[in-house]
């Protein structure tokens, strides 16, 4: 087993940039870097976390030898289901030191990931006959049971007349339960997200 060794670098050539990360439909986070422009750096250690270290580089060296190794030559990037709890994914960049591994900061923390809830919204329209009104009908169905209480507070939906904002709306239980409403024929209804929301439920 190759012992690990926390070393300083402030060299531009070994700082990773363009850290960043994402959630996929199948609730899997996927973290992306740019590797250091030092090819001597080849390795980055990935761990996982419910917690929120106050220094996630000390955090990662507590038991480096447990988490995952990405090698430079095969990937720039990371992907792992998020799983039923929260998690935070931390990672620090590596190099081959002697016998040994050279671990070194900063350390790259994401924010919290969640699982989202999936919701599947189904709007049909139909025409009244002799009139301008039409009626739009919902059906909302949900990947998960608690979804339907998570869409309370973090969806709405808009209305439209032609491209213009009419108004924006809470749902209510009605249409919660698959309702229906009226509105005119040159109108539409787009289901949006609340702010805020866009990390625990979304639309597909």
């Amino acid at each position: 087993m190759k012992e690990y060794t926390l070393h300083t670098h402030t060299d531009a050539d070994m700082a990773v940039t363009q850290f960043r990360w994402q959630t996929d439909l199948e609730n899997n986070a996927l973290i992306n870097w740019t590797w250091p422009k030092n090819r001597d750096v080849k390795y980055m250690l990935a761990a996982t976390t419910t917690e929120d270290p106050a220094d996630p580089l000390a955090w990662l060296m507590l038991d480096p030898a447990a988490h995952t190794v990405i090698t430079r030559n095969l990937a720039a990037h990371y992907e792992v289901p998020i799983g039923d709890c929260p998690k935070r994914y931390i990672f620090a960049p590596a190099y081959l030191d002697g016998k040994g591994i050279a671990v070194y900061g900063p350390a790259f923390a994401t924010d919290l990931l969640y699982a989202k809830v999936h919701a599947e919204v189904r709007i049909t329209n139909r025409a009244l006959p002799l009139g301008e009104y039409k009626k739009v009908s919902f059906a909302l169905t949900f990947t998960e049971e608690h979804g339907k209480a998570i869409s309370r507070n973090a969806l709405r939906y808009n209305l439209y007349e032609y491209t213009r904002l009419i108004g924006s709306y809470p749902l209510d239980e009605t249409l919660l339960a698959g309702g229906f409403m009226y509105i005119k024929k040159t109108q539409y209804i787009r289901f949006i997200v609340e702010e805020g929301f866009s990390h625990l439920i979304a639309l597909v």
